[in-house]
């Protein structure tokens, strides 16, 4: 599968989902203007990945683990729906036994990007390393 690299904007995050090296890294300030326009083919690319995943564990071929980073300065709401998605879809590949490493960085100072990821992690009940920088 081709990576999926999208360069960051001052309003769009970077995005860099590497599978040939189980990195899949989301950072930076996510308030894209059309944020549809900007997540859709970012989730499109995840629900593929996924899949592939999916069908590896059913072959019962040896996956590595998969490291998952949002390294988020900041997200607007209409961001929020759209991670929420993609956490959803890291939710199902959990759930397809598929070794799985999800990291939410976030400044030791920023307590309200912190309970974000709390947030997102408790809706979805996936569990997040909280990492602090």
């Amino acid at each position: 599968m081709n990576p999926l690299v999208l360069q960051a904007s001052n309003t769009t995050p970077y995005i860099d989902f590497n599978p040939s090296e189980n990195r899949l890294t989301i950072s930076g300030y996510s308030r894209p203007e059309n944020v549809r326009d900007f997540y859709m083919p970012v989730l499109d690319w995840l629900e593929s990945f996924s899949n592939e995943l999916k069908s590896k564990m059913l072959k019962e071929a040896q996956i590595q683990p998969i490291e998952f980073q949002f390294k988020l300065v900041y997200f607007n709401s209409s961001s929020a729906k759209f991670l929420y998605d993609i956490i959803i879809i890291l939710n199902q590949i959990q759930k397809a036994k598929v070794p799985l490493n999800i990291n939410w960085y976030y400044d030791k100072d920023d307590s309200e990007l912190r309970e974000a990821g709390e947030d997102l992690s408790e809706l979805a009940q996936v569990p997040f390393n909280f990492v602090t920088y």
